[in-house]
């Protein structure tokens, strides 16, 4: 494990650099959007809400509508950057959402899964076109949830609603997009791409997710969680470094401690399901097959 001091006046000059971020209007997205911009960095805010954009994003950044929970909405995106001539070093995938009850998306994927799982990833390969400058990489806002479970999740239970539980669900997504994540840099490196693809998880960080919960007690365990939890600042400077720095390895895993008193950034490998080269390749399947379904 590598374990490094790091914080965000450490970032290199942003200037002449594009960085695309997902769910940029709060929480972490906002925090990553407003310290890339502010090392003049280009900033393309991918957000649902163009009005909420208006009223929270700081002045400078581009708003542009995507949803991630549809696959349309993230091939049209990447099709207007393409299609406007813009070169994207660093896409940023961090929207996600932990829905509390079952509910389909648009594209009749389960809610979570469609947010959390293929969105990004579809989102990710739409923009491979457009990804270029001297060090271009795919940053997912992983969670560290993925890291330290060993259960594997059940991809035949994702449309199930009888089984559906908020918080297994959502590190069921997180381990299943970490898998897509491994399964993206294992297809650039035979591709012989430059683009890399690395994972940034927060830690505890006191975001808008904590309040998603679907019970009581989920909710007031979510309010004693953010008593603990790292700002959105704190939590963003993974995120910051991932999309930054210009060593980051393809691979790479990086975030911090669990005490909010320990400020290192540590860089570790991949574990868990996502780990499995076997199931990072049913991972992609079901993927691959929902994004069909939403073609046909």
């Amino acid at each position: 494990m590598q374990s490094f001091d790091w914080e965000p006046d450490q970032m290199p000059d942003q200037h002449g650099r594009t960085v695309v971020v997902t769910g940029a209007t709060g929480g972490l997205g906002l925090a990553v959007a407003t310290r890339l911009a502010a090392a003049g960095a280009r900033v393309v805010a991918g957000v649902r809400d163009l009005d909420k954009a208006a009223r929270v994003l700081p002045s400078g950044l581009e708003a542009r509508l995507v949803d991630t929970a549809s696959v349309a909405s993230v091939t049209a995106f990447a099709r207007h950057l393409a299609e406007d001539g813009i070169v994207v070093d660093a896409l940023v995938n961090n929207a996600g959402v932990s829905a509390p009850a079952f509910a389909l998306g648009v594209d009749g994927v389960e809610r979570t899964w469609a947010t959390n799982v293929v969105g990004p990833a579809a989102l990710a390969d739409a923009m491979l076109p457009v990804l270029g400058g001297p060090s271009p990489r795919v940053v997912l806002v992983g969670s560290n949830f993925s890291q330290r479970t060993s259960r594997v999740p059940d991809l035949d239970a994702v449309g199930d609603a009888a089984a559906y539980r908020q918080l297994p669900v959502y590190v069921a997504s997180k381990t299943a997009a970490a898998a897509l994540a491994v399964d993206l840099g294992e297809r650039l490196r035979a591709s012989g791409s430059p683009v890399r693809s690395v994972i940034a998880h927060p830690g505890v960080a006191a975001t808008g997710m904590n309040g998603q919960t679907e019970t009581l007690r989920a909710r007031l365990g979510g309010a004693v969680a953010r008593l603990f939890a790292r700002t959105p600042d704190d939590g963003a400077r993974s995120i910051l470094w991932a999309a930054t720095a210009p060593d980051v390895e393809e691979g790479s895993f990086v975030g911090p401690g669990l005490s909010r008193s320990d400020r290192r950034l540590h860089v570790v490998p991949v574990r868990g399901a996502a780990a499995d080269p076997a199931f990072r390749s049913r991972v992609r399947t079901s993927v691959e097959q929902a994004v069909d379904r939403t073609r046909a």
